[in-house]
């Protein structure tokens, strides 16, 4: 590729969307990976984060991972169009792996040629990669092609948190058996071990697209060290817990973004995956951090206009509430439990579900602070840990959780 080619991945437009696609290697389900990011969700920390520069526009660069297990070159080629085409990419990276391997060498190579030649049609750049077994090397190798800077995540840090079943952890319980604090104590665990089911989203036959909106936490940049957010957690849960191979996860989430501040850019964030089946909001952290410029009643209005756009568009609703702030956070903390009860209100008085990160957090907070300290990265955002029980809260909170699926599972406390 020329270099002005790869310049223009990473210039100054808005919006420049890479489609990761190819079979189980690229789908880099919970099987492969388990709650270590894929290499599409490495290289979404990149280009999404490291190299995000001084404007918004950075942060804008959306990664969608279309693979599928059991496809390849020849059914992407087949698939095109829904898989690549509809998205209108400025890239797309094939990670070829072993459902190629079952082709005679000249045949492997006319599809993929062809494969190139689709997404030049439509006028987006092509990576091929091949020979990988591992997701953070496939991951480097598309950076280097891309000309961009490798992850800063090493392969040891995967080794870091093991998860295990929620059910086989016992939590060390204070002094005063019997008392008020015990009492509190044993409700904070069962809130940890099983989260509250709020709802049901309706799944339909055929392929699914999920569209999570919000700030930072959803972005899920940083603060996880290679570890998933949120929106990769689910996209593993969709394909592998519920055998929905082919719904796709769209993640618009951006840091630094308020719920007034996403409805100024919806022709980027929102406009071109409208037709989401499914859409998941998450703001406020940032919205009450403008006093005089964004009050209450004005976020609360601003929640309210993105719920009705959502739902005429035929989308279902799930509305998340942020986690509270660490003491370090000072007003920022104090700020943030009014946006948190607008959020609410939103959400009883329209009938969508509501997941009330709030409540379980605050839960630990006050009663076990050694749960909360490990869920938060630093005094703003949920770590690696903390998105993991997020994901879980909203796999249970949207009736979708299943026994024995990743959802009953979690990262012990030390």
């Amino acid at each position: 590729m020329k270099n002005e080619a790869r310049q223009s991945l990473f210039g100054s437009d808005s919006g420049k969307v890479w489609v990761f696609t190819g079979g189980a290697f690229a789908a880099g389900g919970f099987q492969e990976n388990q709650g270590f990011r894929n290499s599409a969700g490495l290289f979404e920390e990149v280009v999404r984060w490291d190299m995000r520069g001084e404007t918004v526009c950075g942060r804008e660069r959306f990664v969608i991972n279309t693979a599928r297990r059991g496809f390849g070159v020849r059914e992407i080629v087949r698939d095109f169009e829904e898989r690549i085409g509809r998205y209108h990419p400025a890239a797309v990276v094939y990670l070829s792996g072993e459902e190629d391997r079952f082709l005679e060498e000249e045949e492997r190579r006319r599809d993929l040629r062809e494969l190139e030649v689709l997404a030049e049609g439509i006028g987006a750049d092509f990576f091929l990669i091949e020979g990988m077994e591992d997701a953070l090397d496939a991951a480097n190798e598309a950076l280097r092609m891309a000309g961009a800077v490798p992850s800063l995540v090493h392969k040891s840090d995967r080794e870091k948190w093991k998860l295990m079943p929620a059910s086989q952890i016992r939590l060390e319980r204070k002094e005063g058996v019997g008392s008020a604090a015990e009492r509190k104590q044993t409700r904070g665990e069962a809130l940890w071990l099983q989260p509250k089911r709020n709802g049901t989203i309706k799944l339909r036959p055929g392929a699914m697209r999920w569209l999570f909106l919000g700030d930072s936490i959803t972005h899920g940049a940083l603060h996880t060290y290679g570890y998933d957010s949120v929106p990769q957690s689910w996209e593993k849960f969709l394909r592998g817990d519920l055998g929905r191979e082919d719904d796709v996860v769209i993640n618009t989430g951006v840091s630094g973004a308020t719920a007034r501040e996403f409805l100024e850019r919806l022709e980027v964030r929102y406009e071109p995956y409208a037709d989401a089946d499914v859409v998941v909001i998450m703001f406020g952290t940032n919205d009450c951090c403008f006093p005089g410029v964004i009050g209450v009643e004005d976020f609360r209005e601003d929640l309210r206009r993105i719920l009705a756009m959502a739902r005429r568009h035929g989308s279902q609703v799930v509305l998340r509430v942020p986690q509270p702030q660490k003491p370090e956070a000072v007003e920022r903390a104090k700020a943030l439990v009014p946006f948190v009860e607008a959020v609410r209100e939103v959400g009883r008085e329209t009938g969508v579900i509501l997941v009330d990160h709030f409540e379980s957090f605050e839960e630990w907070r006050l009663h076990q602070p050694e749960i909360f300290e490990a869920y938060m990265a630093d005094a703003v955002h949920p770590g690696a840990r903390g998105q993991y029980q997020m994901f879980r809260e909203l796999a249970y909170g949207t009736g979708l959780a299943r026994e024995a699926s990743m959802a009953a599972l979690t990262y012990p406390i030390q």
